[in-house]
């Protein structure tokens, strides 16, 4: 400290400083705990998103294929008969192998998670 030779005073301020920050100088109700721990990775949404970006490009694509691009109307492409049309056209062995692909790609990136892995121990 920088005080003006006054030797008592040094010790009663390194003193005080002492016990302040000792253990158990704490007030009642009052806990000075560890650095939280960082939030995890919502890894869910991740596999939410993938499975519905694969989904959409997979309709995409379908619909895309069946568009003569150059020689369309766009009023008539956006109706509801041309939207029931679209989704009348897919099999159920394409639905099936979709929904397989999006499970097997869901499961595969649950497989790998270490945090999750106790989720997919309960679902099994």
């Amino acid at each position: 400290m920088n005080s003006w030779g006054n030797d008592r005073l040094e010790e009663k301020i390194d003193e005080m400083l002492t016990s302040s920050v000792s253990r158990g100088s704490e007030p009642r109700g009052f806990s000075v705990r560890f650095m939280p721990s960082r939030p995890l990775f919502p890894w869910m949404y991740v596999v939410y998103v993938l499975a519905a970006a694969v989904v959409l490009g997979f309709f995409m694509a379908q619909w895309l294929g069946g568009q003569d691009l150059e020689n369309i109307d766009y009023v008539s492409v956006f109706s509801f008969e041309r939207l029931s049309g679209l989704l009348s056209g897919v099999s159920t062995v394409g639905l099936i192998s979709g929904l397989a692909i999006i499970l097997g790609l869901g499961g595969a990136i649950l497989t790998f998670l270490p945090e999750k892995q106790q989720g997919l121990r309960h679902l099994l």
